[in-house]
Formats: C-alpha cells, sequence, structure tokens
C-alpha cells in the first residue's frame, strides 16, 4: 500500500472531509496512480483486478471536478450489471455525503421506467447504470448529457463478456467531445483495446498487477452474520477458540476502541491499535502483545502494517477488509515463525460475493466456521468450570481456604453447597461469560436470521444449504464499495459507509 493520505492527492476539501469522515487513511495504489491523472483531466485506462479499490480511484477526483450546485448529470458510469451500479451509485452518495442538495441515481433494467423518469426530471449530478438501459434513456430523451464532464467505464471486459460492447460504444458515440473518460478492466481483450485507442485516445496507463499468493500454515474460515450480531458471534469465538494472542481487525480507528472496550467488560485483556496513538504508545501496545499483558489487539489495517508477534494464534477479520492486499496483510500477521495460524472472517449477507476475490487472491478456499450451539456451549463451560475447580484441589493452599469458609458457614449457620453457590455467582459477576449459570435457553442462538428488521433467508438474507451461490449483489466484494447497511431511495442520504472501494 501506499505510504501518502489521501490529504496529498489534492482532492477537493469538500470529498476528503467524506473519506475522513467513513474512515479511510491511505489510498491504494491504484487510488494513488489514477487519483491525480483524473484530477488533472486526463483520460484513463486502468487495469487492474478486483478488489484494488478502483470505485473510489474515480468517483473521488471525478467529485472533485464537478459544479455541485449544478442538478443536471456531470457523471456517468455504466456498469455490467445492475448490482454493480447499485454499488457504485452507494458509493458515490458516501463520498458526496458532505455536499448539499446533492444526488446519485442507480439506472439499470428489471425496474419502473417511472421511478427512473421522475428522478432525472427531479435531476441528478451522478448517473450509474447498465449500458441497456441507459441507451433507452438516450433515445427517449429522457437523460441529457449536454453537461456531462466525465464517463467511467467500469469492468469493461465483463461488459463485452455479457455482450454489452455495442450498447457501450453506442453511448460514447453520444458523449460529448470534451468529456473526460475513463475505462477499467481486469483484462484487455482486442475489442477493449480498440474502444481504448478510438475513445481514450491519450490516455494515462494505469496498470496495477495483483498477484495470487498462497497463504501458507494458516487455516482460513468465513462465519456468515447479520451485521447487528457480529459482537455475539465475536464473544463466543473468543469463548471457544484455543487462543494465545489474537489480532481483531476493523475498519476505523472509532471502531478499535469502541470494541475494545466491549470486549474490556467482557472480561478479556485487550488494547486498540490506531493511527491517533503515538509512537511509544502504539509500542507499549504492541510490547504488551508480545509479553502475555494483554492477549487481544484490535487494530486497523494501517496501525498493524509491519506487526510481528509470534504468540498471535488468530486472526479476526470482524470488519471484512478494505481490498485483497488489505486482506493478505491482515492474515499474515498469524502463522509467524513457521507456527500454523487461524483466520477467521465475519461477513454480513450483502458481502458474502466478495470471499470468491478473497480465495482467488490467496489461493486458499476458506472452510465454514460452526459456532457451537447454546446446548454445546453450556456444556464447554460447565467442561472448562469443573476442569478450573479440580485444578484447585491440587493448589498448597486450599486448606487455608477450606478453613475459612468452615468458619463462615459456622458463623452464618450455612451449609456448604450454599456456601459453594455464593462463590459460583460472585465469580459469575466478575466473568460472566466463564461460567455456566446460563441455561442453554438462555444463550443466544446466533443464525443467518436477523434479530429485528432485517430480511429472512431467502428474501435478501443468507441462502441456506452447501452449493448455493452468494447473492449476486456485492459480486465484486467491498472493494467496489460497500453499500451502507440500509438503503434509502435513489439519491437520499444513507447511514453508514462503505469499506475501501474497488
Amino acid at each position: 500500500m501506499s505510504e501518502q493520505s489521501f490529504a496529498d492527492l489534492g482532492l477537493d476539501a469538500t470529498v476528503l472531509e467524506a473519506i475522513i469522515a467513513v474512515g479511510y487513511e491511505t489510498p491504494t495504489p491504484i487510488q494513488a496512480e489514477a487519483i491525480p491523472a483524473l484530477l488533472s483531466g486526463h483520460h484513463l485506462l486502468g487495469v487492474a483486478q478486483t478488489g484494488t479499490g478502483k470505485t473510489a480511484a474515480f468517483a473521488l477526483p471525478l467529485l472533485s471536478r464537478i459544479d455541485a450546485s449544478l442538478s443536471e448529470p456531470q457523471i456517468l458510469v455504466l456498469a455490467p450489471t445492475r448490482e454493480l451500479a447499485i454499488q457504485v451509485a452507494e458509493a458515490f452518495t458516501t463520498y458526496a455525503s458532505k455536499f448539499e442538495r446533492f444526488h446519485v441515481l442507480p439506472v439499470y433494467g428489471g425496474q419502473d421506467f417511472r421511478p427512473q423518469l421522475q428522478a432525472l426530471k427531479r435531476g441528478a449530478q451522478v448517473i450509474v447504470g447498465t449500458p441497456g438501459r441507459l441507451l433507452d434513456h438516450l433515445r427517449r430523451g429522457t437523460l441529457k448529457l449536454d453537461s456531462l464532464k466525465a464517463l467511467v467505464l467500469d469492468e469493461a471486459d465483463e461488459m463485452l463478456r455479457m455482450g454489452f460492447i455495442d450498447d457501450v460504444e453506442a453511448i460514447l458515440s453520444k458523449v460529448p467531445d470534451n468529456c473526460q473518460r475513463a475505462l477499467f478492466s481486469a483484462t484487455m481483450p482486442p475489442q477493449i483495446q480498440k474502444v481504448a485507442r478510438t475513445y481514450l485516445k491519450d490516455a494515462t496507463e494505469v496498470r496495477i498487477k495483483s498477484e495470487t499468493r498462497t497463504v501458507e500454515r494458516i487455516a482460513q474460515f468465513v462465519l456468515p452474520v447479520y451485521a447487528e450480531r457480529k459482537l455475539d458471534a465475536l464473544t463466543r469465538i473468543l469463548e471457544v477458540e484455543p487462543t494465545d494472542g489474537v489480532i481483531i481487525f476493523v475498519r476505523t480507528k472509532a471502531e478499535t476502541t469502541l470494541l475494545a472496550e466491549k470486549l474490556s467488560a467482557r472480561g478479556h485483556a485487550v488494547a486498540p491499535l490506531n493511527g491517533d496513538l503515538n509512537q511509544r504508545q502504539r509500542e507499549q501496545t504492541v510490547e504488551d502483545l508480545k509479553r502475555g499483558r494483554k492477549d487481544i489487539i484490535v487494530a486497523t489495517d494501517v496501525a498493524a502494517r509491519g506487526l510481528d508477534v509470534e504468540r498471535v494464534t488468530h486472526v479476526i477479520n470482524y470488519d471484512v477488509p478494505y481490498d485483497t492486499e488489505a486482506y493478505i496483510h491482515r492474515v499474515g500477521r498469524t502463522g509467524r515463525a513457521g507456527r500454523s495460524g487461524k483466520a477467521i472472517l465475519l461477513v454480513t449477507p450483502r458481502e458474502r460475493s466478495w470471499l470468491r476475490t478473497l480465495e482467488r487472491a490467496t489461493n486458499s478456499p476458506m472452510e465454514p466456521y460452526q459456532l457451537p450451539s447454546p446446548k454445546d456451549l453450556q456444556r464447554l463451560r460447565v467442561e472448562q468450570f469443573e476442569a478450573q475447580l479440580l485444578g484447585f484441589t491440587e493448589d498448597g493452599k486450599l486448606a487455608r481456604s477450606m478453613a475459612l469458609l468452615d468458619d463462615i458457614a459456622e458463623r452464618n449457620d450455612m451449609d456448604m453447597a450454599m456456601l459453594a453457590g455464593a462463590l459460583a455467582c460472585w465469580l459469575e459477576s466478575a466473568q460472566p461469560a466463564s461460567l455456566p449459570l446460563d441455561t442453554p435457553e438462555a444463550l443466544p442462538e446466533i443464525s443467518a436470521e436477523p434479530r429485528r428488521g432485517g430480511k429472512p433467508p431467502g428474501k435478501g438474507g443468507f441462502r441456506k444449504g452447501p452449493g448455493k451461490a452468494a447473492p449476486r449483489n456485492f459480486r465484486n466484494g467491498p472493494g467496489k464499495g460497500q453499500p451502507p447497511a440500509g438503503k434509502k431511495k435513489h439519491g437520499g442520504k444513507k447511514k453508514g459507509a462503505p469499506n475501501q472501494p474497488r
């Protein structure tokens, strides 16, 4: 990853404010090269694999060059699928969140024309759509390109594969001559090269090589879970896994502190590691992990760069990483010095198909992670509690402790069973996650079913059963701009933030 910051690239202050709010810290290689070229007004030919940060590479500089007060379309993005169009539109909305009266409109087939016509009449500065539906609007005269400043072809080779190349060229022929153009493609087949020669003359070329790597000695697992249940799932993983040192990766600096506080309240020896800590604090945190004074570090990608601690047995990706390079960096924090390691990835429904990209990048499939059921967890707690109690029978202080308890029981006219129960309750108040006082019925069942207000499986949630394809939304992963947790109508402002985009 580049050591530059986004502030070094010359982005508009309003755009920069938005991405800082999201929590992005450093640009990916393609962003570091593409952003300055697009800011300077050059055409751009970007050749890079999915998961390298392509959406932000074109969205951030193009947003920096538009007139936000003008409600006519100024940026047009062509995407091969409706899912990708929605993802890119949501990423644009997040990056433009600090603009006033700014609208982004996704346009794709399979949707009624009327809502699209109404939205176009209201005005939108950014249009993201599939070639067929965009061409329909152009032919009907419902989409005007007179004020268009930039056009982007995203995943051009995929549009070629799906048979859209004629529609793409038809749209390109209707774009104003002074319109800036950018083409992004993972490969450059002859027809895409022809399009580039015809419509992107004298373009700046950016090529990012993404190597496929094998992550050796690291067992990789994936756990599907709704966002609102991630903390429950994480708590259970930490309870049942035979961990030594653990690094938990999150997206933002604020989340490192928040999650560390929640885990600390559950009895874990944990500390945050983020860019807000000074060098001495960061070194002390790493030293605490090495020496066993802390067992868990909650970190961002940037803060954990170069972190090498042999006792780290587990890496838990609490948030899906920014891109494939970040994932490889994260899981590489375990399995050090020839040891084995374990990496567990928590994914929400919208992130499921990102797994294919990660598996290609690591040349290693991920196994489903099985959380214990409440009944199994209860049995495990009883076994662990029993082993701990029996371990104290070998302690030389046992006789003194028994004499103390005998004295307390005699003074208060209590039998030893009641006193032992009181001791267990006292321990439970100090370590609520480690004692078997809950019944299985009181323990939550962590599944794909949302706790409240979410979509059930089969209707936008997780699919069940082996061999079934993941939903095509988020097909290219958070590298495309991870959609926020809740959708609103086109052009509306959303809470949440995308992951580091493609």
